[in-house]
């Protein structure tokens, strides 16, 4: 067996490792960028998921207080989260809200499609027929036919004929 001799130069590898660093750089720029857009826009966002659906937000804090009393370190990790990512949580929030608010006005379409709309009363017009002018079939009564039972042979001693009489 003939031993190959691999040549290892540490410099191929330099090309793709400033490819790595360029990219996680401009991923750090994007999300910068993304970060202090919605850093300003939070409290409008805030302040438009409170108006869609304000059960969103009471739910979100009620949320952190259950974690709060069921693992106190979990609690205050989900509180300093939710300071420090104010602005991701308020777009969280808008989002979770505007979904809530699509999904409700489809579930009301598909219920109206399926059910029908739901009306306070109906007018019915007023038929006059004249009920005494009908004339119905004459009533049929089926006159019961009397049963007839076969006499068993007085002569017969065969019990087993007497059964089926």
């Amino acid at each position: 067996m003939s031993q190959r001799r691999i040549d290892i130069n540490p410099f191929n590898a330099i090309g793709a490792i400033l490819m790595a660093i360029l990219v996680f750089w401009g991923l750090s720029l994007a999300f910068s960028l993304i970060f202090k857009i919605l850093a300003f826009a939070a409290p409008f966002l805030l302040l438009g998921a409170a108006i869609i659906d304000y059960t969103v937000i009471t739910d979100f804090v009620k949320w952190v207080f259950k974690m709060l009393k069921e693992n106190p370190l979990m609690g205050i990790a989900a509180i300093m989260l939710t300071v420090f990512g104010f602005p991701i949580i308020a777009g969280f929030l808008f989002g979770k809200a505007y979904l809530r608010k699509k999904v409700r006005k489809i579930a009301s379409q598909y219920d109206v499609e399926t059910k029908g709309e739901i009306v306070d009363y109906e007018e019915v017009e007023d038929i006059e027929e004249d009920f005494e002018k009908l004339e119905l079939p004459p009533k049929r009564r089926a006159k019961p036919e009397p049963i007839q039972q076969k006499r068993a042979e007085e002569n017969s001693s065969d019990d087993y004929e007497q059964l089926f009489d």
